[in-house]
């Protein structure tokens, strides 16, 4: 078996991080078929699972609404439908949608209850390794909106996001405003706040 063929928990991770990586700059829905996709971060016409399609579409974000009709009749919308994603540290085959020149990330955490989705990457300031840094992305599924929010440490060196950080199904909504613990790089520990986000 292929060591690089994605697991159904590390693609839907791959996923939506993804989505994190568009920033409102989606593309669309490739119009030759429901399951082939057009995104920057994708690529042109990827072939997407049919059992992936449909919550990709959902949660990525939208696109401004085409009143051409395709084949004589009109999409019709459907329900939204939430996907949550249990918190956990990303792993290092998880692409990090923030640019190097913001950060350089040292490690990565996520979460969703499938409404609102909470992205934490921790490192250093992408123009001076000595300067700790954290980014926090959030978005909201159902609207597609997103947010980006950059939080200095001061000369901390490289923050890491530490092992024992929220994890599980069961925090899925609770760790969204909660602390997520980090550590410098001289290893004294610090704590993100979500909910001021503040790093203390």
């Amino acid at each position: 078996m292929r060591n690089d063929i994605p697991t159904p928990r590390t693609g839907k991770l791959l996923t939506a991080v993804v989505i994190l990586g568009l920033v409102g700059a989606l593309t669309g829905l490739a119009a030759a078929s429901p399951s082939l996709v057009s995104s920057p971060q994708l690529g042109s016409n990827v072939n997407v699972p049919a059992s992936k399609a449909a919550k990709l579409a959902h949660r990525m974000p939208s696109a401004a609404s085409d009143a051409t009709r395709v084949g004589g009749s009109s999409a019709v919308p459907t329900a939204f439908v939430p996907d949550a994603i249990p918190a956990e540290i990303l792993g290092a085959n998880v692409p990090v949608p923030i640019p190097a020149s913001v950060i350089n990330v040292t490690n990565g955490w996520l979460v969703s209850d499938g409404y609102t989705l909470v992205a934490v990457y921790a490192g250093s300031a992408g123009n001076d390794p000595t300067q700790g840094r954290v980014v926090i992305v959030r978005q909201d599924l159902r609207a597609g909106t997103q947010t980006v929010q950059t939080v200095d440490a001061g000369s901390t060196g490289a923050l890491t996001i530490a092992p024992d950080a929220p994890s599980g199904a069961t925090v899925e909504t609770a760790a969204q405003t909660g602390r997520i613990p980090l550590s410098t790089s001289r290893g004294a520990a610090l704590k993100l706040n979500l909910s001021s986000n503040t790093v203390n």
